[in-house]
């Protein structure tokens, strides 16, 4: 069948526009778009329905001042939600109460609670819901889990993630009130929740208990607005496995993304380092390309083989809210300076 795209946001920062990934990766159309100012502060300049309609209009869609309407398109199989943190759930809600498919960036929703109603909405609901998020499909990670699976480092102790996005911030992005305003927190949210994503995958149990410090490095701007550029959280996971992430968004740019895993299990040890995953004993090293272009379009793939089996999508509803779980524990410890609990 050919998929109906309803797209619900446009420009909003740190929103991908999965729009594209869909037309690409499946037999899809966008029928129709909606957005304006209240989904989030933009990137572009002009009036949110200008620039709403030329999108449309590229897309081939109809540009439809009220979202709901889109959701109540007939034609309308799939949503793509990208609109800031703080409007999410109206949306998603909406568009799963209308047994819409969803797709969206992370994080999932603004508080744990409105997460947790989304959840509650996708299991009384025939749609289902990807989030984007996390590095775990990537193919070296995806050999470390099946490493991990067949019990080749034994029980998981610790584990460590380093993300560190390169070469500043988006080109013309100015950090300001509003836009902190719609996200949980600042790179602790937007590189953070890649990392735990994948830490959580790497685990065997739930994380349990977070220790997290912000801090400001290399934006005076970020700072201004209440912004962190950089995060370092350490996590308890059952079974009193352990482990850290550290995240931030660096002013200068090297040939490829500052990115370690190191897994450490009672039987062995593993490490990601770039293109090079190396599993000990044995040093066995497996070297892939990280294509991020072809890593994105298997994940969408994924997306369509899900709705179509009635089987779990690359990153879940589910998972989402553990996230978002994890990030609000994160900010209360970082206000009360202590350990919380998740």
């Amino acid at each position: 069948m050919t998929y109906g795209i309803g797209v619900i946001g446009v420009g909003v920062w740190g929103c991908h526009s999965l729009e594209h990934a869909l037309l690409q990766a499946g037999d899809a159309r966008v029928v129709a778009v909606a957005t304006d100012a209240s989904m989030g502060a933009a990137n572009y300049a002009g009036s949110p329905e200008i620039v709403g309609t030329a999108y449309a209009e590229r897309l081939g869609a109809e540009f439809r001042p009220d979202w709901q309407a889109v959701i109540d398109d007939p034609s309308v199989d799939i949503v793509s939600a990208m609109v800031c943190p703080k409007r999410k759930a109206e949306v998603i809600l909406a568009a799963l109460a209308a047994g819409k498919h969803v797709v969206t960036d992370k994080p999932l929703a603004f508080t744990v609670q409105e997460a947790e109603q989304i959840v509650a909405a996708e299991h009384a609901s025939p749609g289902a819901g990807f989030m984007l998020c996390g590095y775990h499909p990537r193919p070296l990670v995806a050999h470390l889990l099946d490493a991990i699976a067949q019990g080749r480092l034994g029980e998981i102790r610790a584990a460590s993630v380093r993300f560190h996005f390169m070469g500043g911030v988006y080109p013309g992005f100015q950090p300001t009130e509003q836009w902190r305003s719609e996200i949980p927190s600042a790179e602790m949210t937007t590189i953070g929740s890649h990392a735990l994503v994948t830490l959580c995958h790497l685990m065997e149990q739930p994380a349990r208990t977070v220790y997290a410090s912000t801090r400001n490095c290399f934006y005076k701007e970020y700072e201004e607005v209440g912004a962190e550029d950089w995060a370092e959280l350490n996590l308890e996971f059952g079974g009193h496995a352990v482990g850290h992430v550290t995240v931030g968004r660096l002013p200068y740019r090297l040939p490829r993304e500052d990115i370690r895993i190191e897994v450490t299990g009672t039987l062995g040890y593993a490490e990601i380092t770039d293109d090079r995953l190396t599993i000990w004993p044995g040093e066995e090293t497996v070297s892939l390309p990280l294509d991020g272009g072809a890593i994105l379009a298997a994940q969408f793939k994924d997306f369509y083989q899900a709705i179509e089996t009635d089987t779990p999508t690359t990153t879940t509803f589910a998972e989402g809210l553990h996230l978002q779980r994890i990030l609000a524990a994160a900010q209360r410890s970082v206000a009360e300076d202590r350990p919380c609990s998740v």
